[in-house]
């Protein structure tokens, strides 16, 4: 008998320490916060072993908590773990005044000796987001006086009929100094196109090489059907040249062009005198 005694004695003494179940407790402080201050909100799990993995912490969706993130920052989050307990802090901001509702957070750890892991959750809390004014302010401070401010209406007045009248002046100053002479005498690019060609031909040298003297011919001639004809000659090729006028001189002198410009056609001084005499001829007559 006094045998077994001292066999459920020592199981007595054995079991003395009895495992607590795992326990979760969390605090937000302060209740009560400005805008802009941090709110510390602190979550910790107790008597979970010294063996655990920890596999996710999440916040449960809330449509103020994430659709605007403008007004609600975690601007810092650690997490601590001891030999039988882990620690969460969060730092939050919020931008916006009212009540506030922290969301639940929820904790995924395994253990060991567990095949599907266990989760644990909070509840919910509130904090009231102040202004940053103190609300017990009764001392109003009374706005300045009115002030009357005058506006140099006079002298801006008297100012401008000045500019009126020297301007006025001015003007028929011009009016008076004007010579109609010159306006006569002024000279439009294509007052006669035909003359003007006729003295760019003069001032062709024979002495240029056959590329820049067909060059040359090109562009008077191009230049005064442009300005006598009023048509796009620049971006015309010779055959459109051909079919606008018909005319039998023009064609020969536009086929010298071109056996100049593409089969690099050499020409004596003679030949380039002849050139440019029915140049002058068919500027002459195509009027």
């Amino acid at each position: 008998m006094k045998k077994y005694f001292i066999i459920l004695s020592i199981l007595i003494m054995s079991c003395q320490d009895d495992i607590q179940s795992p326990e979760m407790v969390f605090e937000t402080n302060p209740k009560v916060s400005q805008i802009g201050l941090p709110v510390n909100h602190s979550i910790k799990v107790d008597n979970i072993g010294e063996l655990f993995t920890l596999n996710s912490v999440a916040w449960e969706d809330s449509s103020y908590w994430l659709k605007d993130s403008s007004n609600v920052i975690i601007t810092n989050s650690n997490i601590d773990t001891f030999k039988n307990s882990i620690l969460f802090n969060y730092e939050i901001t919020f931008w916006d005044t009212g009540r506030v509702v922290i969301p639940p957070h929820y904790i995924n750890i395994s253990f060991p000796d567990s095949l599907v892991p266990s989760i644990f959750k909070t509840d919910s809390s509130e904090v009231l987001i102040t202004s940053v004014f103190d609300s017990t302010m009764t001392t109003v401070i009374n706005d300045k006086p009115l002030k009357e401010i005058k506006f140099p209406i006079e002298r801006l007045k008297l100012f401008a009929f000045f500019l009126l009248i020297t301007s006025i002046l001015y003007f028929i100053y011009l009016l008076s100094t004007r010579n109609s002479q010159k306006l006569k005498i002024r000279k439009f690019f294509n007052l006669n196109p035909k003359l003007k060609a006729l003295k760019d031909v003069e001032k062709i040298s024979l002495d240029l090489s056959s590329m820049e003297f067909y060059s040359q011919v090109a562009e008077i001639l191009k230049k005064y059907f442009h300005n006598n004809f009023y048509i796009i000659s620049f971006e015309m090729t010779s055959s459109e040249l051909k079919e606008y006028f018909q005319d039998n001189e023009l064609n020969i002198l536009l086929d010298e062009i071109d056996q100049a410009k593409f089969a690099k056609k050499e020409s004596s001084k003679s030949e380039k005198k002849g050139i440019l005499e029915l140049l002058k001829k068919v500027i002459r007559r195509l009027l």
